[in-house]
C-alpha cells in the first residue's frame, strides 16, 4: 500500500488547540478504519505541547499544522509542523522532581520511530508513526529509529 494523506489542521498556537487536535487525529483515524487511536492521540499532544512551550508557534499569531497520513492499513504518521526555533528536539529523561521534559521520551516509547524535518522558513516538522490495528508488533517500542521519513534534511535525536 502507498501512503495514503488522512487529512490536515491548521491550529491557533494556544492551549485548547491540544485538545481539539488530538480529537481531530482521533476522527481522523476512526474515519478511516484505524482501530486503535490512542499512542496517535499522546503523540499528538505531546508534538504540539512542545510546539507551544519551545517553539514561535507559542508565540502571539503562532500556529501549528497536523497532518496524518496512514503509511500502511495498521500503521500512520502523525506529523506537527511548528513556526520554528533556535533548539532541535531531543529525548531526555527527567528527574522525579521535574514537571517537564518527558514528551518526547513518551513519543519514543509509543512511536515505532519518529524524526525532525527542517522546513524552508523557519519551520520544522516533528513527525512519529505508530501502529493502529489488533496487535502491536514485537519491534514496538525497542531500538526506536529516529530520521526523517520524507525529502528533506534529516536531524538525528
Amino acid at each position: 500500500m502507498s501512503e495514503r494523506f488522512l487529512g490536515e489542521v491548521v491550529l491557533p498556537g494556544v492551549a485548547y488547540s491540544v485538545a481539539v487536535a488530538r480529537r481531530c487525529v482521533e476522527e481522523m483515524l476512526t474515519a478511516a478504519g484505524h482501530q486503535v487511536v490512542e499512542d496517535a492521540r499522546l503523540i499528538v499532544s505531546e508534538l504540539i505541547t512542545n510546539a507551544l512551550i519551545h517553539t514561535a508557534s507559542g508565540l502571539h499569531g503562532g500556529v501549528v499544522t497536523v497532518e496524518v497520513v496512514a503509511v500502511d492499513v495498521e500503521i500512520v504518521r502523525v506529523e506537527v509542523t511548528d513556526d520554528g526555533a533556535v533548539t532541535v528536539p531531543r529525548s531526555r529523561v527527567s528527574g522525579g522532581d521535574e514537571c517537564h521534559g518527558r514528551g518526547l521520551w513518551m513519543v519514543e516509547r509509543v512511536s515505532l520511530r519518529w524524526g525532525v524535518r527542517l522546513l524552508g522558513a523557519g519551520q520544522r516538522a516533528v513527525w512519529a508513526e505508530t501502529f493502529t490495528g489488533q496487535a502491536v508488533p514485537a519491534c514496538a517500542g525497542e531500538d526506536v529509529t529516529i530520521g526523517a521519513a520524507h525529502s528533506g534534511r534529516q536531524v538525528g535525536g
